[in-house]
């Protein structure tokens, strides 16, 4: 063998151990040994028996080491060499053997030549000198001279120092840390062992020595009588050693003291679902990875697990562990991050141990992409099919239910841009109104055709094999009728029972789903389906979809096809209003473009997006006639060439800076006196329901404009101004409309605030004003 295919050799081998294939590395030593040897290459031969001899004993096959070790010793006994620097670094190797072995006299009779050797050839500062010292500390820490085993580890540790190396300072504070606990030097062994994590922890690939601080931060949590938090790193020690080393004999010895922790502790292994595994894990490798390696684009990040899988849905248990499950979680990384550091986020990921908490993770083929690194719109097209959340109906109706309640489980860990948060939030509000009525209009339309119609035609034949496939998917369509009933995205069929069930009012009905599909309907000539048990279930599973659709009881079993057809027309008319709020939306938003600001152009003039929402929000709840009405209007101003923009800004000066208003206030159309009591009077009610949902959700009004003319400003226009500000851009006609119909609310008892802001909320992915207001009074700590 020559130099280049021990380079080469080596190079392997540096690979497999990086990515911790034990099998390849075995294999490319055992062959680059018989290579060596048949090329007569003696230097590499021995250089790769080392390699051997340290492989062996740290993955706990100590007669394998050992005979490794006799080999290497040959060569150079054969060779007449044993006066060298090499030989000593040989014997060193060998003494580790036998002291992993417990053949401790060899163990110290080799170390003994090692030190008169390297005594004689090295230099005091040589690194070799401090390794010596580490490992015959380590022969003393077996043979319990701890004591001996301290003074060697701090003349190490004092070399290392000197020399600035980082890993070897580790080394050595961690196994000093071990003989300070057997001396009851506990704090001292905390401080040393919190100095090799700071230098260990969050390497990619991770360094095989980190199994021992993790270890002995247990040992030393277990001195201290902190039983679960000694569990918890002897678990973290478990994941490294079987990542580096499989389950060697260290191994087995921690998993002892863990058994021994949670015992003492009087309590069992935890057995932990998929996602609290997932988040116990990122906390425990993922997060310290990308603290050490990948602060600088954190901000562009986030992390959880979501996706498919029954863990995603909390769903998982014993049964679940078959297949595609165990300790995992995503690395979402916006589409702005260089594709370098992308691969570099993979790189790291695939590093990381693949058993956490006793469990292995085994993947299958279909559910290999399940855990990983994704950009962020290449994961949210997969469930969705757009970079994001679906915007157009067809977007809505081309995306498939089941992964639509894929992407919105699970949990994030951590979001630095909230962008992940974001889109799952907004996702997680459910249908537009449009279009969870065509869905539901769908459903109902198959409950009566497979339930309603034919099953009874199926068993009036007797041909119940035909009935019980109708049944089914009767069954299927009423509890994803049921979600949509809720606005909540049903699961892929798996899931589907259990999910309804969770629905609230749904309890009942999931009983009876589950009767039904259970039920086994008699072969019977004289069929009744007046008294048949299946039918009675069938008719009433339809009343309650029936009621909780149109808020009324069913009447003589009436044919849901029919009102599934009045669903498909209220679907029209939503898209028709909805297109219709679009339309007064796009025209204030090009109009509002050209308004000239006295300071320059505002900042959310250039924000469609917050613009879209907050308008919407408002003109959603009008009827399709004020609509109308004003889109005419508007339509007509700007024909002739008014902005209708600037002068709802520019009445709004009247009281926000007055002295800039006396110089054009005689430009601006005149309101006469009953526009103005007209005005006023809608004012006064919109006020008051404005001051109502402030002291019912006050954390959200308290992101929202102060109220009232009073608390005006330049830098601050109230809720009362703008609105006096937007009326007074009306025609008569139109506030005449308007205020009819604001009196119309007010005797219903109906707050148009509160209204508005529930349309804001859910446009933020909130299901409800009570959520807003938790989330934010969270945020702001209200």
């Amino acid at each position: 063998m020559n130099r280049i295919t021990l380079e080469e050799t080596l190079h392997s081998l540096d690979s497999a151990f990086r990515e911790c294939r034990l099998d390849d590395a075995e294999k490319i030593l055992r062959d680059g040994i018989e290579n060596a040897g048949n090329c007569h290459d003696t230097e590499a031969e021995i250089y790769l028996l080392n390699e051997l001899i340290g492989f062996y004993r740290d993955c706990g096959r100590f007669p394998e080491s050992l005979s490794a070790a006799n080999r290497a010793k040959k060569l150079f006994e054969s060779s007449g060499d044993t006066e060298s620097i090499s030989y000593a670094t040989t014997l060193l190797n060998c003494a580790n053997a036998s002291r992993a072995a417990g053949n401790f006299d060899d163990a110290f009779a080799e170390y003994d030549k090692v030190k008169e050797l390297y005594s004689r050839l090295l230099p005091e500062t040589d690194d070799r000198v401090a390794s010596f010292y580490n490992n015959i500390a380590l022969l003393y820490q077996e043979t319990q001279q701890w004591e001996e085993a301290c003074k060697c580890l701090n003349h190490a540790l004092s070399l290392v120092r000197a020399q600035n190396d980082e890993t070897r300072i580790a080394i050595s504070c961690s196994n000093l840390a071990v003989s300070l606990l057997q001396l009851d030097e506990t704090d001292k062994a905390l401080k040393l062992l919190k100095e090799a994590d700071e230098i260990l922890a969050g390497r990619t690939p991770s360094d095989f020595h980190y199994s021992a601080v993790l270890a002995g931060f247990g040992d030393a949590y277990f001195h201290l009588g902190e039983y679960l938090k000694a569990a918890d790193y002897y678990e973290k020690a478990l994941s490294e050693i079987a990542l580096h080393m499989s389950q060697n004999n260290f191994y087995s010895i921690v998993s002892e003291k863990l058994e021994k922790a949670y015992s003492l502790a009087e309590t069992e292994r935890p057995k932990l679902n998929g996602l609290q595994l997932a988040k116990r894990y990122y906390k425990a490798f993922g997060e310290p990875v990308l603290n050490r390696n990948f602060a600088d684009i954190l901000p562009f990040l986030a992390v959880g697990l979501a996706g498919e899988g029954s863990d995603c849905l909390g769903y998982d248990d014993e049964a679940s562990h078959d297949h595609d499950f165990g300790a995992g979680f995503c690395i979402w990384a916006d589409d702005s991050l260089p594709e370098e550091k992308f691969t570099q986020l993979c790189s790291a990921f695939s590093t990381l141990p693949d058993e956490f908490m006793g469990i292995k993770r085994v993947t299958t083929p279909n559910a290999a992409s399940r855990t990983g690194v994704f950009r962020i719109s290449d994961f949210f097209c997969r469930f969705t099919g757009v970079s994001g959340v679906p915007e157009t109906e067809s977007q809505w109706l081309d995306a498939n239910e089941s992964m639509l309640r894929a992407v919105c489980s699970g949990e994030i860990f951590y979001d630095g841009s909230g962008t992940v948060t974001k889109l799952r939030r907004c996702l997680s509000s459910g249908y537009p109104e449009a279009v969870r009525l065509r869905r539901l209009a769908q459903q109902l339309g198959l409950m009566a055709q497979c339930g309603q119609y034919n099953y009874l035609r199926m068993r009036r034949r007797g041909d119940l094999g035909t009935a019980q496939l109708y049944l089914s998917d009767f069954c299927k369509a009423a509890m994803r009728a049921a979600h949509l009933c809720r606005n909540v995205y049903a699961p892929y069929k798996k899931w589907l029972l259990r999910s309804t069930s969770e629905l609230d009012g749904f309890d009942g009905f999931t009983a009876d789903i589950r009767e039904l599909l259970t039920h086994a309907p008699a072969l019977s000539a004289d069929f009744d389906e007046s008294t048949d048990c299946s039918c009675i279930l069938i008719n009433k599973i339809c009343r309650k979809i029936y009621k909780e659709v149109t808020g009324e009881n069913m009447c003589n079993n009436e044919y849901l096809g029919n009102t599934a057809e009045q669903l498909a027309k209220k679907a029209e008319e939503t898209e028709k209003h909805e297109e219709l709020v679009r339309r007064i939306v796009q025209l204030e938003f090009q109009t509002f473009d050209k308004v000239q600001n006295i300071g320059g152009r505002a900042e959310c003039q250039d924000n469609w997006e917050t613009f879209n929402i907050m308008r919407s929000s408002q003109y959603l709840p009008w009827h399709d006639e004020l609509l109308t009405r004003w889109i005419a209007e508007f339509e007509a101003a700007d024909s002739q060439g008014r902005n209708l923009i600037t002068e709802k800004y520019a009445r709004m000066m009247e009281t926000t800076d007055p002295e800039k208003f006396a110089g054009f206030r005689d430009s601006l159309p005149a309101l006469d006196d009953d526009f103005i009591k007209i005005r006023e009077a809608v004012i006064s009610i919109q006020t008051e329901w404005m001051e109502e949902f402030a002291r019912t959700y006050p954390a959200l009004a308290a992101q929202a404009r102060t109220i009232h003319t009073s608390d005006d400003s330049e830098l601050q226009t109230s809720y009362e101004t703008y609105l006096r500000g937007e009326l007074s851009v009306y025609t008569f006609e139109l506030l005449y409309a308007y205020a009819r119909w604001i009196t119309e609310l007010f005797r219903s008892q109906k707050n148009l605030s509160f209204m508005i802001m529930e349309n804001t909320v859910r446009f933020y992915g909130y299901s409800s004003l009570d959520e807003a207001e938790k989330a934010q009074s969270k945020l702001f700590k209200w």
